[in-house]
């Protein structure tokens, strides 16, 4: 069964009885606000969706439309969230849970569609469902309760192990592949896991999905793409000093990882260099000495968990 653990009850009622706030003595918005609420609680989807359309058109109830969206995407969730209590396939839920992250508006949804897709090894959606998620909670407007720092640290360890996963040939559903990360609406920059702080928490160690040959220190394809990335990201964020370390899983010495971890820091850093980072860049490997944190392994293979030791981290202070 998926896990459902990002729609949380609790939220999830206090977004299904949302009082929408009055707009004034406007008889047609409030006929329709009136009506759309009727329809949600009577459970008629495609009445309320109607009706959010005419809302999102209405030059007085416009600036209702993203209450109405979240208080539908919140109905389609918790109708998403039953089924995946009772066990259900997924082919029974997937449709609303999609449904409920289309508008972009609840954090929950974009997060609960990406762990489906992460269970389902579809690694590349879950990391765009993950960032999704990071970006929506960024937005106080959006997302005016924050979550807690525990589901936010999780969203970006999520969204980190997910890239990384889709970046290695022999964990990807459909092959290796590259995933960028989003970016921020409001400035254009980086956005995801890339964020500088996240409603005030900031990952000090992201992993990155910078790859190499087997056994070796050179960029693939898609390593050097990873490696644009965190080029674009320090500077747009240009810190004072940038640390990058390498890592590898257990298979293999002790001194011979270590060596390699080093040469695969060294490269990183010696591309940033050479691509334009100003900023002093420190270099080191530590072998398999520092395992990735995983708080929920559950449907990870063996491979998997040696793709996800097998990276290199910026690490920020």
């Amino acid at each position: 069964m998926a896990n459902f653990k990002w729609a949380r009850y609790w939220l999830l009622t206090s977004l299904l009885v949302l009082s929408l706030p009055s707009l004034g003595r406007a008889d047609e918005c409030s006929n329709m606000l009136d009506a759309f609420n009727a329809a949600v609680d009577a459970g008629r989807d495609a009445d309320a969706q109607l009706l959010v359309d005419k809302i999102a058109t209405n030059s007085i109830c416009g600036r209702m439309q993203a209450p109405v969206q979240r208080r539908l995407a919140a109905f389609r969730l918790r109708a998403a969230q039953d089924l995946m209590a009772r066990g259900r396939p997924s082919q029974e839920y997937e449709k609303l849970l999609e449904e409920a992250d289309h508008p972009e508006v609840l954090w929950q949804a974009a997060a609960t569609l990406a762990e489906v897709r992460f269970g389902e090894r579809r690694f590349a959606q879950a990391a765009a469902g993950f960032d999704r998620a990071i970006e929506t909670v960024k937005n106080e407007t959006l997302t005016p309760m924050a979550p807690s720092k525990f589901e936010i640290q999780e969203l970006i360890d999520r969204a980190a192990q997910s890239r990384l996963l889709a970046a290695n040939s022999g964990t990807a559903d459909k092959g290796a592949m590259f995933v960028a990360t989003v970016s921020d609406q409001r400035d254009g920059k980086l956005g995801g896991v890339y964020s500088p702080s996240v409603r005030g928490i900031v990952l000090h160690a992201l992993p990155l999905p910078i790859t190499f040959d087997y056994d070796e220190s050179e960029l693939t394809t898609i390593g050097e793409q990873a490696a644009r990335e965190l080029l674009r990201a320090i500077q747009e964020q240009n810190p004072s000093k940038v640390i990058v370390v390498g890592h590898t899983d257990v298979r293999g010495g002790a001194e011979h990882n270590m060596k390699l971890s080093n040469e695969r820091a060294q490269v990183v850093a010696a591309f940033l260099r050479q691509n334009g980072a100003k900023m002093p860049i420190e270099a080191a490997g530590v072998g398999a000495n520092e395992p990735l944190h995983i708080a929920d392994s559950a449907g990870l293979t063996q491979d998997d968990i040696y793709a996800l030791n097998r990276r290199v981290e910026w690490r920020r202070e």
